[in-house]
């Protein structure tokens, strides 16, 4: 009888171990189940941002505010408008980016590609905040592309070496200048429309760029500049003194201590904006519009204009003095003030305007 005791005993204190294990076992399994279920669980959403301190800013005001306030996680890819473009045209029907953010131009072929879908007024309600004019629609009445900040071109110097401040794009050609001005190339958004702009002031059409053709084979740059990165770091060395540049990245390298000035020239501000798209195809539909409709408020379009200085697609934005002094349609402007160009006739003359200036002003 003791024996069997002592038997006894020793199998129920090796059940109670193996109990335990299995116990402890089965919880630990639970708790990596759960874990994993727990972030299964958590919804996000893809979009893309431009770099550097444009991405820092639509994050801090855009992306991070929205997802405190739904819990939904932020995925950001980095790019330019036209690397985007090319990405969605890559991804047609089966896309890695549920909410695009495309210069005007881009945005429109995106609309005709059907890389885009409509924007839903319905589903999308706070687009009832935005000015007018920045709520794109086709002839059909139907929104393809919501503007979330204007930037534009304007005259960037250094008021140490120019002196009175400029007042036209053509002072760049003063021979006092020659070699320390700066102009953007074809890859710049903005390049088409400012060319066209300055070939009608030369009394040229867009069926005959050679005014303008003409007059850049003229000037003596220090370059043409193809990403505002490089040409920040050309403006802080001091190589160049005046040029046809963003007058949001001249007032951030201004509050960063260089000598940097912008002045409104006589012939206008051209401009453009920064506009995002309900990607065609996307599987997240309903958090899109979500993200939309959250971007879609004063605050965060404020907020983008406090950071980088973009102007706020509203029609009376409450900014602070420094904001205000450096909107884009300067301190006493409004939106109305910016020349905003045709983008499909713009995007019609891209290609031959930018043939024309390979073959005969960079090629000479």
């Amino acid at each position: 009888m003791k024996k069997m005791f002592v038997q006894n005993s020793i199998l129920k204190g090796r059940a109670g171990v193996s109990i335990s294990v299995i116990l402890s076992a089965v919880a630990a399994n639970a708790a990596v189940v759960a874990l994993t279920s727990s972030v299964q669980a958590q919804e996000s959403i893809t979009v893309n941002a431009y770099s550097g301190p444009w991405e820092l800013a639509m994050r801090k005001c855009f992306f991070d505010p929205f997802s405190a306030e739904t819990g939904v996680q932020v995925v950001v890819e980095t790019g330019t408008a036209s690397v985007t473009y090319a990405k969605l045209r890559q991804q047609k029907g089966t896309p890695g980016i549920d909410v695009a953010w495309l210069d005007a131009g881009y945005s429109e072929q995106a609309w005709e590609e059907g890389l885009t879908q409509e924007v839903s007024r319905t589903e999308v309600p706070n687009l009832s905040n935005l000015s007018k004019q920045a709520v794109y629609a086709d002839a059909n009445g139907k929104v393809y592309g919501v503007g979330t900040g204007y930037f534009a071109y304007t005259l960037v110097y250094d008021p140490k070496q120019v002196d009175p401040a400029p007042t036209s794009y053509f002072d760049l050609w003063d021979p006092k200048y020659e070699k320390r001005v700066y102009s953007p190339a074809p890859a710049q958004s903005l390049f088409t429309p400012v060319m066209m702009h300055l070939n009608k002031a030369l009394g040229g059409t867009d069926d005959n760029f050679d005014p303008v053709i003409n007059k850049f084979r003229e000037l003596k740059p220090s370059s043409y500049y193809e990403a505002s990165g490089v040409m920040n770091v050309t403006i802080q060395s001091g190589e160049v003194v005046l040029g046809i540049y963003y007058p949001n990245t001249a007032s951030q390298l201004l509050d960063q201590g260089v000598s940097i000035a912008t002045a409104i020239p006589k012939e206008g501000v051209v401009a453009s904006d920064i506009r995002m798209h309900l990607v065609a195809g996307t599987s997240k539909k309903e958090l899109a519009e979500r993200l939309m409709n959250f971007v879609s408020q004063p605050k965060p379009l404020e907020c983008i204009g406090e950071e980088i200085y973009l102007g706020p697609p509203l029609d009376n934005p409450q900014l602070s003095e420094k904001a205000r002094q450096r909107m884009p349609w300067g301190a006493d402007g409004k939106v109305s003030d910016l020349i905003m160009p045709d983008w499909l006739v713009v995007n019609a003359k891209r290609q031959q305007l930018r043939d024309l200036w390979n073959r005969r002003v960079v090629s000479q």
